[in-house]
């Protein structure tokens, strides 16, 4: 009988153990999903926040616009220059404000510290590089006005500062003045390529590049100028320049937006012309989402009929968060991360009476966005920069060079991208690729809806 108590007592032992050990995985499997989405809520938050902030910038340069159009009617050109310098200002130095914008966004809902530790640094570096490159090479590196890239270094500085207990909503789609998008070994399709051993993305985007290795991977090009109108953080993609020779179509646009009597409009139509006189204009970023692709060879998945408020794409806030958890089965620390992005819409009553996006007034900025919807990632072109991301853009800036100059061999082995240029390196490896695809590249098709970069689908399904 005692024999059979303490089988008993065993059996229930283990039972309680295996229930514990079920408990615990509960709450772990709880923890990340909890995490999960608190950094989903605030990195749509923060996105929304940031893309009502960029309306609201080009809702204030588009009042400016019209506000310029009456200067110049009045022949007031020392007030049009002062309009044309705050455009200016507002466009290149107002959008840095859109990271404390996004950061309290993602505060409010839950994410108190980014869990990577390395979006922060990222921008501190770039205002050292912004000082000591990009301030003194104009040709290089243009800038609007004199001094322009001090007072941004300055005020981006400032920005960082005030964030105080870190950056938590880090802005993922940064247009660093040489920005990685067009060169194999700049866009993550390349590295994700080499891990899948996904051949056809190398037969649709260059099946030359498998005889290729450190010594002879085509290299990026930074030497061309960047545009400078726009500031690199959350830019507005808008441009600057004089309206054409006025036609009936300027007459009519001109005198709606001034309510001014045609005679009025004969005698300033000099100055408007001028071209002294620049405006704010949308450039070419905004584009309806089908142009992305007129032949067909990048469709993004769009289905359906789009509404005419919402067929254009353009300016985007694209933000990532990344928030930390206890998983209670190892006692390891779990990380959750999320992209968001989101855009201002608007509509405006084109010059047919016909409602159109906000660019239907001859792509001229009118103070038109009124609302704010959060829009697939890969929509607006957030793909390969992920510039808050840590990982990417050490990648980008400190291995790649090392790379270049000293092979795969010298990159650090903790680099998850460096481990796919070791792959790459092994000229087997290589070869296999081109076998493969010499006996099996018929096979390689584009999927009907929306290929992303050659290969079908998009990275990210939101």
């Amino acid at each position: 009988m005692k024999a059979r108590r303490g089988q008993i007592a065993i059996l229930l032992a283990a039972a309680l153990l295996a229930v514990i050990v079920l408990a615990v995985m509960n709450v772990s499997v709880f923890l990340a999903v909890r995490s999960k989405n608190r950094v989903m809520n605030a990195g749509d938050a923060a996105a929304l926040a940031v893309a009502k902030y960029q309306g609201e910038l080009i809702n204030t340069i588009g009042r400016l616009n019209i506000d310029h159009l009456k200067a110049a009617l009045a022949d007031d050109k020392e007030e049009c220059a002062r309009i044309m310098s705050e455009q200016r200002r507002i466009c290149f130095l107002g959008p840095i404000q859109g990271i404390a914008i996004g950061n309290k966004a993602a505060r409010d809902n839950g994410v108190e510290r980014d869990a990577s530790g390395g979006m922060l640094r990222i921008l501190r570096e770039h205002v050292i590089d912004v000082r000591r490159s990009f301030a003194v090479d104009a040709e290089l590196y243009p800038e609007p006005w004199k001094g322009a890239w001090l007072e941004y270094a300055d005020i981006l500085e400032t920005e960082i500062g005030a964030l105080g207990e870190g950056l938590v909503a880090g802005p993922d789609n940064i247009e660093f003045a040489n920005a990685w998008e067009c060169f194999p070994l700049l866009k993550k399709q390349f590295y994700n390529a080499i891990a899948g051993r996904s051949w056809c993305w190398f037969h649709f985007n260059g099946e030359w590049l498998l005889d290729r290795d450190s010594h002879n991977m085509p290299r990026p090009d930074f030497s061309s100028p960047r545009r400078h109108d726009n500031c690199e953080i959350y830019s507005l993609h808008l441009e600057f320049r004089p309206i054409p020779a006025i036609d009936d179509d300027w007459r009519a646009l001109v005198m709606r937006l001034t309510n001014c009597d045609p005679a009025d409009l004969d005698k300033a139509e000099g100055l408007i012309a001028s071209a002294e006189q620049e405006w704010a204009f949308f450039d070419g970023m905004w584009r309806t989402w089908w142009e992305m692709d007129p032949n067909g060879e990048w469709r993004f998945p769009v289905i359906g009929t789009v509404k005419p408020e919402y067929d254009v794409r353009g300016c985007a806030a694209i933000c990532r968060v990344n928030d930390s958890f206890e998983d209670l089965v190892d006692g390891a620390s779990g990380e959750s991360s999320w992209m968001a992005a989101a855009k201002p819409f608007g509509t405006v009553t084109d010059l047919n009476d016909a409602l159109a996006p906000v660019t239907g007034l001859k792509d001229f900025v009118t103070p038109a966005f009124t609302d704010v919807r959060l829009v697939p990632v890969d929509s607006v072109g957030g793909a390969d920069l992920s510039t808050a991301d840590a990982g990417w853009v050490d990648h980008i800036k400190e291995h790649l060079p090392r790379y270049y100059t000293h092979g795969a061999y010298a990159l650090p082995s903790s680099c998850w991208w460096c481990q796919q240029l070791r792959t790459w390196e092994s000229p087997v490896f290589r070869a296999s690729g081109k076998h493969w695809l010499k006996q099996n590249s018929s096979s390689c098709v584009r999927p009907a809806n929306g290929p992303y970069d050659g290969v079908g689908g998009t990275p990210h399904g939101h």
